[in-house]
């Protein structure tokens, strides 16, 4: 087994989750991320958490044998109901990839290039980013 890589930060003000990545994350990475991801959300009631804004502008990469974690993973997110996900800085692999795996969904998928940009048309996750970003990255596994 191989060391869990990655770091990552979440604040939740419901019904939005706000996720911050963190370098490069490889499968053991991207599991215990999901897991943690997984643990925070069951502490609201099935349906609160509606929408999430995911901050990749520091995230590196994932190694190629994550990829199935990943999309197994979205395909559980997809059955959540998600109505709206935004990614800020994603690159335009992740970006790709992004549009790949949430291909047929009916979650609605923005990207924008930082977060100023998003805050231009969705200003209300202005104080939440300002709390994400006071959180320390971390791998609490």
């Amino acid at each position: 087994m191989f060391v869990a890589h990655g770091l990552w930060r979440v604040y939740v003000e419901a019904p939005v989750i706000y996720i911050g990545l963190q370098g490069a994350f490889n499968r053991e990475g991207i599991i215990d991320l999901q897991h943690d991801l997984l643990a925070q959300a069951m502490q609201y009631p099935q349906g609160n958490l509606q929408s999430a804004v995911i901050d990749l502008s520091m995230f590196e990469m994932s190694t190629a044998d994550s990829f199935d974690v990943i999309r197994d993973y979205f395909e559980g997110v997809k059955s959540r109901g998600y109505v709206r996900v935004d990614y800020i800085g994603a690159n335009a692999l992740a970006r790709q990839v992004l549009e790949q795996l949430w291909r047929d969904a009916k979650t609605q998928i923005y990207f924008f290039d930082d977060a100023a940009d998003l805050l231009v048309s969705q200003p209300q996750h202005h104080n939440a980013l300002l709390t994400l970003v006071q959180i320390r990255f971390e791998h609490p596994h």
